[in-house]
Order: C-alpha cells, then sequence, then structure tokens
C-alpha cells in the first residue's frame, strides 16, 4: 500500500479535515501528517525520518499552501509523486515580508516568529529543489480565487508538470474540492 505524506500550510496543523479524508481513502497506518514547525531545517528533520521509517513504498506527497512547497521538495528529493494545492512555490520571498513578526498558530494558539535564518534556508531549499525538478512526479490544483496567494504566480514558478487543475473557486483552503485531490492520490497509487 502507499504512503502519504500530507504537509499542511504556514501557522496550521497535520491533522484535520484532509488529513481526515486522506485516512479514511488510504487508512491509519498509511498516512502521515504531521505537525510541521515554521523552521525549515526542523521540518526537513521531521519528514526525512518519517520517510526512514516508513514500511510502504510508494510514497505520495501531498501539501497545501507552504506544505505544497514542501511536498514539491521532498518529492523530488525522494523520486516520489507530489499533488501541489496552492502552493507557496517561492517560501523564501514570502516568509521574508514576515521576519521579525508574531502570528499564531491557527489551531493550538501558539505564537510563531520568523528568522532570517529561516528565510535564507528556505532560499537555499527552494534551490536544491529547482536543481531537482521532474514535470512527470508534480500533479497540482489552484483556485483562481485563493486570496493568499496568486494562482498566476504559482503557475509561472510551476513550469512542468504532469497534471494541472485550476478551478474557478476553492480558495486557498481548497476545502470544497478536496475530494478531487483525494481521488488523484487514489489514481496514483493505483498505478504503481
Amino acid at each position: 500500500m502507499t504512503t502519504i505524506i500530507y504537509l499542511h500550510g504556514f501557522a496550521s496543523v497535520g491533522s484535520g479535515a484532509k488529513s481526515d479524508a486522506l485516512i479514511a481513502a488510504f487508512g491509519q497506518n498509511n498516512v502521515y501528517a504531521p505537525d510541521l514547525p515554521v523552521d525549515p531545517i526542523k521540518t526537513k528533520e521531521i519528514v526525512n525520518d518519517i520517510v526512514r521509517k516508513s514500511i510502504n513504498y510508494p510514497l505520495i506527497f501531498i501539501g497545501t499552501s507552504l506544505g505544497g512547497f514542501w511536498a514539491d521538495y521532498f518529492a523530488h528529493k525522494f523520486d516520489a509523486a507530489c499533488i501541489l494545492v496552492n502552493p507557496a512555490m517561492n517560501p523564501g520571498k514570502l516568509m521574508a515580508e514576515k521576519v521579525g513578526q508574531i502570528f499564531t498558530n491557527f489551531k493550538t494558539g501558539e505564537e510563531i516568529t520568523v528568522t532570517q535564518e529561516q528565510v535564507a534556508e528556505f532560499d537555499r531549499c527552494r534551490n536544491e529543489a529547482i536543481n531537482l525538478a521532474n514535470g512527470y512526479l508534480v500533479h497540482v490544483f489552484l483556485a483562481e480565487d485563493d486570496d493568499v496567494i496568486d494562482y498566476q504566480d504559482t503557475l509561472a514558478q510551476i513550469r512542468y508538470h504532469r497534471s494541472l487543475i485550476i478551478t474557478k473557486n476553492g480558495g486557498h483552503r481548497y476545502t470544497e474540492h478536496w475530494d478531487k485531490v483525494v481521488a488523484k492520490a487514489l489514481d496514483l497509487a493505483n498505478e504503481k
């Protein structure tokens, strides 16, 4: 059975309706949805540890927003498929605007502060991902009405992809179309 690794967006957590839908489709033991810190070095440690411990291959990375960036990064690192949903493909640029500000995790209430060192690490990770790019691995879902990340900017940054679905609506969270994401993951799992 395929292992799904769901990576959430900035200031969120792994557990929720999206990971629950993936668990319903793939089973509790085949879906990992870790809580990711804003610190990219710690995020890499967490995900690398999950991959090392994962019993079931192939892997499919699914990510939303900042998690979309990470899904792309890890998919290329581990030569695995990825599904990117309204991804933040240039997190260093987005995070540079947040340096020194205090944010609150939407689910836990925990305070988050972005540092310049984290921005530099995001830029290093982005460059690494660009160098490893393999469009065959990438499946993209975008909403035209995304109010956080302009979908046209994302399109300009994702030059290669195997599939692309753009919906008129869905917003940044893409909740009303999440069933399409789950269906794509099931299709990819059945290809293997």
